[in-house]
């Protein structure tokens, strides 16, 4: 079974609060880790231009002479009719095999440069397919928004079936002593690239104002208090390879760590993705802020 674990990211702090900087085609799969490489590929297009060309001239094309491969350009976003200064940037790109042929997954981070805490990034989704001397559009989801005070997470290509890729999202929230990470899976469905779904990947209240210097010299009340109300779970991500021929692989979600009063808490939950809706059915405990 390959798994991949989803540890919290590092606190970026802005004012109290801060974020986490975080498919295959447009055909029916039938049922996620950086992906695995078992069926990613590894070789150059045939054709005489390059694949780095080839994603440079789309990036050139699709956001202005000023993209790049490699660090930030400044652009724009319009957001509910206003556009706004954006820092875009890669952050997540690989080639993978379906089928007999092959196709590029890319995703695209956009950053408001003058970001307030309540305002979200944005990421724009990709499959591509060699056409020409460039790349073609499978599919597209753009504009879609996560994070906050302007930053939209993280983003990663993932694996979640035999020939079944997609992309996965970290963004979150610090504030109050308190950290929400979340995760949400973007894979390409019948009609396009869709988000399917959105659950926590960790939640804790470590540094909750009141309880951060408690010792052995409090107030026992208190001391008491803060053991009771304190927690820290993990949510760890894997997809159910055990048939590596399966189109869709089952999504599994392993919650482990400790909730109110210390108690352990360890338990799998199992999902499949819902061939109508294209959406995993998650229930509100993974999507929870505290101690169920």
């Amino acid at each position: 079974m390959s798994a991949v674990s989803l540890k919290p990211l590092a606190v970026l702090a802005f004012a109290g609060t801060a974020l986490l900087a975080g498919c295959k085609p447009a055909a029916e799969p039938a049922a996620a880790p950086q992906a695995e490489p078992a069926k990613a590929a590894t070789a150059e297009p045939t054709a005489h231009v390059s694949r780095t060309a080839r994603l440079q001239a789309f990036l050139t094309a699709r956001y202005g002479k000023d993209a790049k491969l490699s660090g930030e350009w400044r652009g724009t976003w319009t957001q509910e009719g206003e556009t706004r200064p954006v820092d875009w940037q890669v952050c997540a790109e690989q080639p993978v095999v379906t089928g007999d042929s092959w196709q590029q997954l890319l995703a695209v981070c956009g950053a408001l440069a003058d970001g307030a805490h309540i305002d979200p990034g944005t990421i724009d989704f990709f499959v591509l397919h060699p056409k020409g001397d460039g790349f073609g559009i499978t599919s597209e989801l753009t504009g879609e928004r996560f994070g906050s005070g302007g930053q939209p997470g993280s983003a990663s290509i993932i694996r979640a079936g035999s020939d079944f890729y997609g992309f996965r999202v970290e963004d979150g929230w610090f504030g109050q002593g308190f950290s929400l990470l979340s995760q949400t899976l973007v894979l390409p469905g019948p009609n396009g690239l869709v988000a399917t779904g959105n659950v926590r990947s960790h939640i804790d209240n470590d540094a909750q104002y009141e309880c951060e210097n408690v010792d052995a010299t409090a107030d026992p009340d208190t001391a008491e208090d803060c053991r009771t109300r304190r927690f820290s779970i993990d949510f760890a991500l894997r997809f159910d390879d055990s048939d590596r021929s399966a189109r869709v692989w089952p999504l599994l979600i392993e919650e482990t760590g400790s909730t109110c009063g210390g108690k352990r808490v360890r338990q799998e939950h199992r999902f499949t993705l819902d061939p109508k809706s294209w959406t995993y059915s998650f229930p509100e405990s993974l999507r929870r802020e505290g101690c169920e």
